[in-house]
């Protein structure tokens, strides 16, 4: 079993090390609002790993072009994001007198946005996951499902940890939230282009 372990732990981490920076993003940018970040993290993991269980009983291989068409999900929350951040409206009402202190405290991505970033940011998830499901035992492959609920605790946390350091928090929370639509933007397209969705589902 540690061999097992050691390889779901591998698996996790060489897949999520790209979402930790999105992560860390979304959380500089939510201020009070963080239980809403990591309630969305922790529902956009289950449900890769329930899909990967589900294809790993229904397919040997996936449809990788068809997969990389979640990467438009992530492209477009960047875009809003811009929007909401640098838009005429948002700078109007940064400008803006008295708006309550509440108001700015709860800005920030719902947990929904998060889940779905995190959704639309995992085919290569799926892709480690489905063959490491399908090459084991239902036994194992519970294993492996705990291991991956622990390893999302523990990256969690680790956001948590980083995004409050007294040295690496600050520019975290600085400059995540103003990065974070050109990381949301960028993981899109790589989702698309890893996938080779454009040749083969349109044939470009």
């Amino acid at each position: 079993m540690l061999s097992l372990a050691l390889l779901a732990i591998a698996a996790y981490a060489a897949t999520n090390v790209d979402n930790l920076f999105v992560l860390l993003a979304f959380l500089a940018q939510a201020k009070d609002g963080r239980a809403r970040v990591i309630a969305g993290q922790l529902a956009g993991s289950l449900t890769l790993i329930a899909a990967s269980i589900l294809l790993a009983a229904l397919l040997t291989r996936l449809p990788a072009g068809y997969v990389g068409l979640l990467g438009v999900l992530p492209i477009g929350v960047g875009l809003y994001q811009a929007w909401e951040r640098f838009g005429p409206r948002n700078a109007r009402a940064d400008h803006a007198q008295g708006e309550p202190d509440s108001l700015k405290a709860n800005r920030g991505s719902s947990w929904w946005t998060v889940a779905g970033v995190a959704v639309a940011n995992g085919s290569d998830n799926l892709a480690v996951y489905v063959p490491l499901y399908a090459g084991h035992s239902h036994g194992e492959g519970a294993f492996v499902s705990l291991v991956f609920v622990a390893m999302i605790g523990l990256w969690c946390a680790l956001a948590l940890w980083l995004v409050e350091h007294p040295l690496l928090g600050a520019p975290i929370r600085r400059y995540g939230s103003v990065l974070l639509p050109l990381i949301l933007v960028v993981i899109g397209i790589s989702v698309i282009v890893q996938n080779d969705t454009l040749r083969i589902v349109f044939g470009l």
